[in-house]
């Protein structure tokens, strides 16, 4: 059998279900849970690192740039984990979003500050069941703002950025992983209050 030429390629061996698109309001504060299925534990000593760039907006114009600013805004994204407590005690106080072990799944507290329960988790409706292989990435009011974008969005026209995930494993293995499994673009809108 006669070996294929290296071009065209035929089989792609690394690929994704495309890029996202975030559409956020100016003023808008919001946190979104993500899923990284190719990891079982989130919080086992991963390193996420998400960011915004200033893409090259141009005032007026609707359609997505294809190109980034240069010198532009870059923002960091707070990638948050719920704590993860252990194995579920009676006599220990446990806040919203912890996380605890209990006879073999993970559970997750959905209300309370400093809650002392006997009730175990099986039983108790405030505790939900819960894959720890999630993350939340939090996007906060000021970038929403986009303040120092050099273009700002209007009633008829938004601005964006370019979004990318980033995760890492822990040091120690014969060769460190970084994935990107997220990028994408994000779109922020005109909001009538932010301008009252």
């Amino acid at each position: 059998m006669a070996r294929s030429q290296l071009a065209p390629t035929s089989i792609d061996l690394q690929s994704d279900t495309g890029s996202v698109l975030w559409s956020l309001i100016q003023g808008e504060q919001l946190e979104f849970p993500i899923t990284l299925n190719f990891l079982t534990n989130a919080g086992a000593g991963y390193t996420y690192e998400a960011v915004i760039v200033e893409a090259a907006n141009v005032l007026g114009d609707t359609s997505i740039p294809t190109t980034f600013r240069v010198g532009g805004v870059e923002t960091t994204l707070v990638v948050r984990v719920p704590p993860e407590k252990g194995n579920w005690a009676a006599a220990t106080a446990y806040n919203r979003e912890d996380v605890v072990l209990y006879n073999g799944i993970y559970y997750k507290l959905s209300s309370g500050v400093a809650r002392v329960s006997a009730t175990p988790p099986t039983s108790d409706v405030l505790w939900e069941v819960y894959v720890p292989n999630k993350v939340y990435i939090q996007f906060p009011k000021l970038l929403t703002l986009t303040p120092a974008y050099a273009v700002q969005p209007t009633n008829v026209s938004s601005v964006h950025g370019f979004f990318e995930l980033a995760v890492t494993e822990p040091a120690g293995g014969v060769f460190q992983r970084t994935w990107k499994p997220m990028r994408g673009v994000v779109e922020i809108l005109f909001s009538p209050t932010e301008q009252v």
